[in-house]
């Protein structure tokens, strides 16, 4: 019975991927305030105050001075709840509360743990009618504003314990006595943490609603975003109560809990949830069930309002917290009629189906990246589940979930194992859920689609119909240029920035775009059909002449939204390329290669025959000089006498003979 009743209510706490099963259309609508008397209430208690300070107080040590604006957004009669607590305050400490409000109060004093004649404390307000049992009080002109309020009460009493101004509170309970600051002064600090000594109980004025709600009373969405990042835990009560006294006759709902991420959400007595989306934790008391699973929740209003929609429901009500302990929703309904709703037999067979879809869409283990799908299925999020799953696939029965003990995991690329890519922007498929009950094997398919990220683009071309991609810049001819933006943001829309043309040689950058319009060697804009493409043209003209180089090109832009702009950079290689130069530092080209050689030859072979010529002409006279054939008598008997005194040759030997 226990496991029964667990199923069940997690079954209602993941309803969201019922809605999100069968959507139905859900017209636009105009959010407007509620009204205080309409059915819907949003009550939470809360320490931090709009503004506050604290100090010494008074120089009499025994008297403690404690000042409260009190402020409404609707000006009407408030009966307030005024609960003092004096157990920690020194016997015989006088304490006086300055009470000041810009509306009509009943202020109902409780003093429960002060008697007479024990108990010192004045109040001391300007509209507020008093009732205590103890009744000391005085009525006086006081300012509204706060800085003013301030500087009358350390006038009249020469110094001020804590200064609080409240918003809309309902009841306060304020713990007199605590430790004094030791600041001397007290100053104003805005969003005050008064936790010290002082705790209210606030009612939102700040609720909104679609116009129209009323045509669509199947399923409602109630949206609360609690805005303290401080706040590590908060009891959330929701009350649904008959304004005839009827059996309550739940509607269903949609709970969107937006939150930072560390958060968690103390959930008590539940009424019927048609789906539970959650930026935090959260926990069901009535189960004792807790998940530590966060939905990525919209950081805007319209994000949020948008994500209910998607879910099928409209919006009952939208309200922002600023910081909060516990809050309650009270809902009244008109019960007088209920409605039995039966459950056909062959529906209860499928309770197993449906819970396990809606665990799957509750944890939405799904994750487009840039060319992929990655899952990531956590095992805790199916315990309840025992060891039914066996096994988890996409469509295609090929593309298998590893088993890692904690997580089935399964990464996939993109437009295959049956994806589809739809406009470019999200992938669909299916995740199969293989799972064996009574040893009878069944299958659970849970289809999903998941938006791709956003990406910004840039590619050349060569041509103005911008249908001949490239990846080279010609010098000195037009080269066209696109921008592009892919985001599943329909109401997105490109804006350039500044573009750059980036070159290692050269120091400075050369600007193409400012701000959206062309600069220096840019041309002109090119209109695009599409809010999310930008184009434009621009003429690169180099300062030096070179066959190719390389260089990048660099634009900054910015994708503007209702939901959130944000800003983006975005580059690509290109190679620079000069085709047409005609100086040495182009090259040679092939006849210039051979005329050199050619010419070069010649001038080898009329120096090689030159050299030949003037050494045939000298070559026999230089061997003939040593010996003479036509040298005087003289000489020569002189130097045949000379040689032969000298040395026997064939020569000499005949002469002497």
């Amino acid at each position: 019975m226990e496991t029964a009743q667990r199923l069940a209510v997690l079954l209602l706490a993941s309803g969201a991927a019922m809605l999100g099963a069968s959507p139905v259309n859900v017209p636009d609508c105009i959010l407007e305030p509620v009204r205080k008397d309409q059915d819907i209430k949003i009550f939470y208690t809360t320490s931090k105050v709009a503004s506050g300070c604290v100090s010494r107080g008074p120089p009499n040590t025994d008297l403690a001075v404690h000042v409260l604006n009190l402020r409404y957004s609707v000006s009407e009669f408030y009966n307030i709840q005024f609960n003092v607590s004096t157990a920690e305050a020194k016997g015989n400490q006088k304490m006086v509360f300055v009470v000041s409000s810009d509306a009509n109060l009943f202020l109902d004093i409780n003093t429960d743990d002060c008697s007479q004649p024990d108990c010192h404390l004045t109040f001391i307000t300007n509209q507020a009618t008093i009732r205590w049992s103890n009744r000391a009080t005085n009525a006086t002109v006081l300012p509204f504003s706060s800085e003013e309020l301030l500087d009358w009460a350390r006038a009249t009493f020469g110094g001020v314990s804590s200064f609080t101004d409240l918003e809309n509170p309902e009841w306060i309970h304020f713990q007199a006595g605590r430790e004094p600051s030791s600041a001397e002064n007290c100053v104003l600090e805005k969003d005050f943490n008064a936790e010290q000594y002082l705790e209210a109980e606030v009612i939102s004025h700040n609720i909104e609603r679609c116009l129209g709600s009323g045509g669509h009373p199947q399923k409602a969405a109630h949206i609360m975003w609690l805005q303290d990042s401080s706040i590590q835990t908060v009891d959330l009560n929701i009350k649904v109560t008959c304004s005839d006294q009827a059996p309550v006759n739940e509607l269903p709902m949609l709970l969107i809990l937006k939150s930072h991420g560390g958060l968690l959400w103390n959930m008590n007595q539940m009424p019927q949830l048609g789906g539970l989306l959650v930026s935090g934790r959260y926990r069901i008391q009535i189960v004792k069930y807790e998940s530590s699973v966060s939905t990525a929740l919209p950081d805007t209003k319209e994000g949020l309002i948008q994500a209910a929609r998607n879910h099928s429901a409209f919006i009952a009500s939208y309200t922002e917290i600023p910081s909060a302990k516990s809050i309650t929703l009270e809902l009244v309904r008109i019960c007088g009629q209920k409605t039995v709703t039966t459950v056909k037999p062959q529906q209860q067979g499928n309770g197993m189906t449906e819970i396990i879809k809606s665990l799957i869409d509750k944890c939405q283990p799904w994750r487009c990246r840039d060319s992929s799908i990655e899952i990531a299925l956590p095992k805790k999020e199916l315990h309840i589940l025992s060891n039914l799953v066996t096994e988890v696939t996409l469509q295609d029965p090929n593309c298998r979930a590893t088993d890692n003990v904690t997580h089935f995991v399964l990464e996939s690329v993109l437009e295959t194992c049956f994806t589809r890519v739809e406009g470019g922007v999200f992938a669909n498929n299916e995740l199969v859920i293989h799972i064996t009950q009574n040893s009878h094997p069944d299958v659970v398919t849970v289809p999903f689609k998941c938006d791709l990220p956003e990406k910004i683009s840039l590619q050349l071309y060569h041509t103005p119909d911008f249908k001949s991609p490239s990846t080279t810049v010609e010098v000195n001819k037009v080269t066209y240029v696109q921008v592009s933006a892919r985001t599943a943001d329909r109401n997105a829309f490109l804006k350039m920035g500044d573009c750059f043309l980036e070159t290692p040689d050269e120091v400075s950058q050369q600007r193409l775009v400012r701000s959206d319009i062309p600069w220096g060697y840019s041309v002109e804009s090119k209109n695009s059909s599409s809010p999310t493409v930008q184009r434009f043209s621009f003429i690169y003209k180099a300062k030096e002449q070179w066959a190719s180089s390389p260089a990048t090109i660099v634009c900054q832009v910015s994708l503007n939204s209702q939901l959130h702009p944000r800003n983006s950079e975005a580059s690509l290689e290109v190679t620079l390329t000069n085709g047409n130069a005609s100086t040495p530092n182009q090259g040679l080209s092939i006849g210039s290669v051979l005329g050199i050689t050619f010419g070069a030859f010649l001038i080898g072979v009329l120096l090689t025959a030159a050299l030949w010529y003037i050494y045939s002409q000298t070559r026999p006279m230089a061997k003939m000089q040593p010996v003479s054939a036509n040298l005087p008598a003289s000489e020569s008997s002189s130097t045949n006498h000379s040689i032969g005194s000298t040395q026997s040759t064939p020569c000499s030997t005949s002469s002497m003979a």
